[in-house]
């Protein structure tokens, strides 16, 4: 070290040369940049079906089989990074047993909309392994050198992935709604491959209380460029949860206690969105410590209030699992589990409910084959709240029923439709549901809610008004999920989400909602194929018969699908089918919104 003592007025100044030059001659570092990438391209091959492509599922299978293997191909963009020290696969989802999930190196000479099993890249060496369960979560295996090797090449990068033990391991792909593969690079540059986009802030946000210890919340869904695959809901400032549609429930809070929401929006690349407006919601008035006590809880005394209820009636049931019977219920066409024909009034309706929300009571029947009906009325102004209703041949059915409200009921495993407005019966309300795994017994008539009858039938085929609101008709539903007859006027669907999954092609089924009625409202919905190719089309329109008003003036707007980039179409309307309109719906991943005969 080189030291310069220089005194001047009586002060002595040092410096310490070295020290300086070492400061000058430090190098300048760029800061590392995080990428989070979404495949360009992805699919799973299948042995058995050597010819066969799965670009568009939303699922990506691996098994390591002697005769029946499956191997999932992911491939990513690597353009503009640069100093790649590290880079971590990121798949989510689950086997059936515990295994190792292995990433190969492979070529880069495929696509997902070409790749099958007799023209897939060869599998090369391991690029990293993890070890997987049957826990459903992100699985991470750390690819570093093989991705620094591609970015410095040719700026592409492909992964085979196998498993080692033989077990049933399903991934999400790219064309899932939520939790896409990701690849996570740090890097001397952030990529072109990289997104950074931010989604748009959710509108739209609504609360109500479904009881004293439930808020359900709905928004708009946001857009993004790359795509939306969740959204995180904040109560009273802080997380609450993620969720990947547009309906959610918040339950376990006080009564008469007002809540404050927002939600925002998230993309695969961990973008959020700016928040949502702030909303504020408040549950309804709790019920007495006691309000359990006497409540009802054997069949027979639900079947027996039932029967003998009058305007103003609440029948309030114990949590618990209560088998129906049709022999007892006092049904007149015998097919009622529980049934009555009485009638509430506006200001005095009948209700039906569980006396604790967050426990509800079970009605259940013996056989999804046997003619029966979870809940049968033939009665005006009830509202059935917070009920389960399965193992029937049919769940609620309202024969000539007019007024009624079915609020956060769940159907589910029944034979035929999960909710059906018959015979007559108008200005229903179905809202804050879910209705999943119906057909079980005649997978053509599975819908899942039903408005008025076929032509055929020996029904009173007018209904009109009836609505459908905030409703999630999940996986399993194997006809349409809902399906509005000739005869229906003025139905209105509306903030419903949809998973194509269960849609089965029986009788038809090959859309998320049928229309033959007329003046239908379509509003706010959204909908997701999931892989699923029995699914044509959205929305279809169409008529039937001459007898009953068929499809004419039905509307459609301000809906979002994802049809994962099929040939189908948003809103599809028949030749026959006149004065249909669509506006302002999304296409999630492009593709056609509309066809020929709808008006734009």
């Amino acid at each position: 070290m080189v030291t310069i003592v220089r005194k001047h007025a009586g002060k002595t100044w040092a410096a310490v040369l070295l020290s300086s030059w070492m400061l000058m001659a430090l190098p300048s570092f760029a800061s590392a940049a995080t990428s989070t990438l979404t495949p360009s391209d992805d699919a799973y091959v299948h042995q058995s079906n050597g010819d066969s492509n799965y670009g568009t599922a939303t699922s990506l299978y691996v098994k390591n089989d002697a005769s029946a293997s499956r191997y999932s191909y992911l491939k990513f963009n690597l353009s503009g990074l640069t100093d790649v020290t590290s880079a971590k696969l990121r798949v989510y989802g689950s086997a059936s047993a515990a295994t190792v999930l292995s990433a190969y190196q492979t070529a880069d000479s495929w696509t997902q909309s070409a790749l099958t099993w007799n023209n897939k890249p060869a599998v090369g060496s391991s690029a990293g392994s993890v070890s997987i369960n049957t826990t459903n979560t992100y699985n991470e295996i750390d690819v570093t050198s093989y991705v620094t090797a591609q970015a410095a090449g040719d700026g592409v990068v492909s992964f085979a992935l196998q498993e080692s033990v033989g077990k049933y391991t399903t991934l999400n792909s790219s064309e899932n709604a939520a939790n896409k593969p990701q690849l996570v690079i740090v890097s001397g540059s952030a990529g072109g491959g990289g997104d950074t986009q931010a989604p748009s802030a959710p509108s739209g946000l609504t609360g109500s209380a479904a009881s004293s210890s439930q808020i359900n919340l709905s928004w708009n869904a946001s857009t993004d460029n790359v795509g939306v695959t969740g959204y995180d809901v904040y109560r009273n400032g802080t997380f609450l949860k993620n969720v990947s549609g547009t309906l959610t429930s918040d339950t376990g809070l006080t009564a008469s206690t007002t809540y404050s929401y927002y939600v925002k929006a998230k993309d695969a690349a961990g973008n959020a969105s700016a928040q949502s407006s702030t909303i504020n919601a408040t549950t309804s008035v709790g019920t007495p410590p006691t309000g359990c006590t006497n409540a009802l809880n054997t069949t027979a005394a639900i079947q027996d209030a039932m029967l003998n209820a009058s305007a103003g009636s609440v029948i309030s049931i114990a949590p618990g699992t209560y088998v129906g019977n049709q022999s007892t219920s006092g049904d007149p066409g015998g097919q009622g589990l529980f049934y009555s024909g009485k009638s509430g009034t506006s200001a005095n309706p009948i209700i039906l409910k569980s006396c604790d929300a967050a426990n509800p009571a079970i009605l259940k029947g013996m056989n999804v084959n046997d003619g029966s009906y979870g809940i049968h009325l033939t009665g005006d102004y009830w509202q059935i709240r917070d009920m389960e209703i399965t193992n029937a041949q049919k769940g609620i059915i309202i024969d000539n029923g007019n007024r009624n409200l079915v609020n956060n009921v769940e159907v589910h495993y029944v034979g035929d439709e999960g909710v059906h407005f018959r015979d007559g019966s108008s200005n229903n309300t179905l809202e804050y549901s879910l209705i999943y795994d119906t057909g079980k017994y005649q997978a053509g008539y599975g819908e899942g809610a039903y408005v008025g009858s076929d032509s055929s039938s020996n029904y009173e085929h007018v209904v009109t008004g009836n609505v459908i609101s905030h409703t999630n008709f999940d996986g399993g539903i194997t006809a349409e999920h809902i399906d509005v007859k000739e005869g229906a006027s003025g139905t209105i669907i509306e903030y419903c989400t949809f998973n194509g999954t269960g849609i089965s092609g029986a009788n038809s089924a090959d859309s998320f909602i049928d229309i033959k009625g007329v003046n239908t409202i379509v509003r706010y919905n959204q909908g997701f194929r999931n892989g699923n190719s029995n699914v044509l089309d959205a929305f279809q329109v169409r008529t039937h018969g001459t007898e009953y008003a068929t499809g004419t003036n039905n509307a459609f707007n301000n809906n979002t699908v994802n049809l994962d980039n099929s040939t189908g179409y948003v809103v599809y309307a028949t030749s026959a089918a006149t004065g249909t309109t669509a506006q302002n719906d999304t296409r999630t991943g492009g593709g056609n919104l509309y066809n020929s005969n709808v008006n734009k």
